[in-house]
């Protein structure tokens, strides 16, 4: 039986995937992500991450609190956000919600808090239990949230000819929604691969047999904090981080 996705989740997933349309591409968004807090200690739920892509560096980070309710976002909402972010590090923070907002939840946001409404006619047409299955042994009900598609290019030497053919082959990367496993498409032969950052794997490569293999690890940045990071290993030696999520 497939699971009814709830309508603050779906909420929730609509604004990550609004961000990804409209962020650049060197930033990469997570939803449903989950950080350990640097005051807590304790293991915060973000219903949505913006963070660099291709290297550890969290001076980036920004979270987004999307808030599907009838009443509008208040002081106190502002303020319990203002101690999240403090929590997990983040230098701006979005709150959204459908129903708008009071003066004084404006006034108590300042810089560091930005307000948005979207309302839920966005909602109409938006289907994520269309998006693929979580590859993951034992995640019943994540699917695949796409936030990247880097473009890799093949250098074939043809027998006939003096010049090298640079063929580019593109990908979708992304993370699943409820467990965070990282996920990779090649839009060539359309195999989808599910690196684990576990130490025991080897690195994926998919049916067409590209001379690069894909490997997923955990990193720590200058700080002492961990992150999650998907790489693609050329066969030339070059490594490219594709996609990350802090842990």
């Amino acid at each position: 039986m497939n699971r009814k996705t709830p309508e603050w989740e779906l909420y929730e997933r609509v604004v990550a995937r609004m961000l990804v349309d409209q962020l650049e591409t060197d930033l990469c968004v997570t939803p449903n992500a989950r950080i350990v807090g640097r005051v807590t200690g304790v293991r915060r739920q973000v219903d949505v991450l913006i963070e660099a892509r291709h290297d550890t560096d969290n001076s980036r980070r920004l979270i987004v609190d999307a808030k599907r309710r009838a009443r509008k976002i208040d002081v106190k909402d502002v303020e319990s956000f203002r101690g999240l972010m403090e929590d997990v590090g983040a230098t701006h923070g979005y709150l959204v919600s459908p129903a708008g907002y009071t003066k004084a939840a404006e006034k108590r946001a300042q810089a560091a808090v930005s307000i948005r409404i979207l309302p839920l006619d966005h909602l109409k047409d938006f289907d994520p239990s269309t998006w693929p299955r979580c590859q993951r042994k034992g995640c019943k009900h994540g699917r695949v949230f796409w936030d990247g598609y880097p473009e890799l290019t093949m250098v074939l030497q043809p027998l006939h000819a003096s010049e090298p053919v640079h063929y580019p082959a593109v990908h979708y990367v992304g993370k699943c929604d409820r467990c965070g496993r990282f996920h990779v498409q090649c839009l060539v032969c359309n195999d989808i691969l599910a690196p684990s950052e576990a130490d025991n794997d080897c690195g994926h490569q998919c049916s067409c047999r590209p001379p690069w293999f894909w490997l997923a690890s955990i990193e720590e940045d200058d700080d002492g904090y961990d992150s999650a990071e998907l790489h693609a290993c050329l066969m030339t030696g070059q490594v490219i981080t594709v996609d990350r999520r802090s842990l």
